[in-house]
């Protein structure tokens, strides 16, 4: 009895023991069937296989947008020529240098450097403050006077010395001396340097201002060149012989006169306010917007009358937030961060128009788009960041005809621009009409959207 019980017991052990084993055998391989599945379904999902597509599409298209900082070239950079030069005659022979080189200048073939022509200083300077030149060369009445002036003495000093030599030697008498100097008359040469000034506008751009500025110090340097071989040339013709003494008088015949306007100070950013004050006025704009945004578009109204007062209200709160933004942002440059503003308000006022221009754009176009639209935004910003940068002139033609004057962005910088280094006022420019134009954009938007938009039970459509 006591065997058959432990057989039956042993049966029933090993029973039990097979079927445990089983059922976890079962359970582990359902286990790696169902991990083998989900590995094999994420090779099935789209967005696996877009990942390295979009990652390919987006750093070609981020490449595109810093083209222009790969190489950039200057292309007809516009620097004025001021030529009051009136010339001198030296031995019959009419001498006119600045003449000569405004000519070489007008006619050259430079894509680098667009000569124009200026009248006088006074239109030279009104042009400059209206950023229509980079640089100036300037020649004034007395330039090849002056510069001709040592070369001219050495040549009379000479024939006198010569006239005095002949009449000891009994070569010529006296008495036809006294005839020629009559005729001749009693003249005297004053020796000085001729006077080229040249002007950079530094506050238009720095890398404009920095070409041109290169430009003409090479000018400088070219014009001491051709004029010490001009008069050497004519010495020689004149077999004149040069003193040592006369040398450096030859050699430097023209000081170059250099002056900066519209002069960036010291804690001006360099010059590069415009670009530095781009992208946090951008980003605050669009930060605002999408508060606003969702400000609206959780508010829980449903009839009519009150989703267009909460519009209403959404205009007000985004003038206070453009205001306050601004006048906080450039008061923290100014006091904390050290920026020389000459004028804050005028500069905070500006910028709260651009920011309250801005937001008008972004709540405008999400109105209709909704949130989809958000990377848009951050494409053209990225897009415009080499065109807020570089000067017009340093872009590929492609961005000059097609992206710069439409670009939103250059004409805020180029308004900062003028704000700042070139001390504008605040005037009804095209800079200002445009903001203008986004504000109106999204109001209307905002108020047609409420009115025409179809109703949720649970919260408003309207996205703005």
């Amino acid at each position: 009895m006591c065997s058959l019980t432990y057989t039956l017991s042993y049966i029933a052990y090993c029973l039990f023991v097979h079927t445990y084993y089983n059922k976890q055998r079962d359970k582990y391989s359902t286990r790696c069937f169902i991990k083998e599945v989900s590995l094999m379904n994420i090779f099935k999902s789209k967005l696996l296989w877009i990942a390295p597509i979009a990652g390919i599409l987006l750093l070609i298209i981020f490449s595109l947008a810093f083209y222009p900082a790969y190489n950039p070239k200057p292309k007809e950079m516009p620097i004025a020529i001021v030529n009051h030069d009136e010339g001198i005659n030296i031995q019959g022979k009419k001498v006119n240098i600045g003449d000569k080189l405004e000519d070489k200048l007008l006619n050259s073939d430079s894509d680098t450097i667009k000569w124009v022509k200026v009248k006088n200083e006074a239109d030279l300077k009104q042009g400059m403050k209206d950023e229509k030149y980079y640089g100036a060369a300037v020649f004034n009445k007395d330039f090849s006077k002056n510069a001709m002036s040592k070369t001219q003495k050495i040549v009379m000093d000479s024939k006198k010395a010569e006239m005095k030599e002949k009449v000891a030697s009994g070569e010529i008498p006296p008495q036809a001396v006294q005839q020629m100097q009559k005729k001749v008359g009693n003249q005297k040469v004053d020796v000085k340097q001729a006077q080229f000034k040249t002007y950079v506008s530094q506050g238009s751009s720095l890398q404009g201002s920095q070409l041109a500025n290169s430009v003409l110090t090479k000018m400088g340097q070219n014009i001491n060149q051709q004029i010490t071989k001009q008069s050497i040339n004519t010495l020689e013709q004149q077999h004149v012989d040069v003193k040592a003494s006369d040398i450096e008088g030859l050699t430097n015949p023209v000081n170059v006169d250099s002056h900066t306007v519209n002069k960036v100070k010291d804690h001006q950013g360099g010059g590069n306010a415009p670009f530095l004050m781009f992208m946090p006025v951008w980003i605050g704009s669009l930060v605002i917007s999408i508060l606003l945004f969702f400000a609206f578009r959780t508010s829980n109204n449903f009839a009519i009358q009150h989703r267009v007062i909460a519009s209403f209200g959404q205009m007000i709160m985004a003038a206070v937030s453009a205001f306050a933004g601004s006048f906080a942002y450039i008061y923290f440059m100014k006091d904390v961060l050290g920026f020389d503003f000459d004028h804050p308000v005028r500069i905070a006022v500006f910028v709260g128009l651009s920011i309250l221009g801005f937001v008008g754009l972004i709540l405008g176009v999400m109105v209709w788009l909704g949130m989809k639209s958000i990377p848009l935004f951050f494409i053209l910003m990225f897009f415009s960041m080499q065109m807020v940068t570089l000067p017009k002139q340093m872009l590929p033609k492609g961005y000059q005809h097609y992206a710069y004057d439409w670009n939103p962005f250059t004409h805020y910088a180029t308004s900062l621009k003028e704000l700042i280094y070139l001390n504008h006022q605040i005037e009804f420019s095209t800079t200002i009409w445009m903001l203008i134009g986004f504000m109106i954009f999204g109001a209307i938007s905002s108020l047609v959207a409420a009115l025409v938009r179809k109703h949720s039970t649970k919260r408003t459509e309207v996205p703005s």
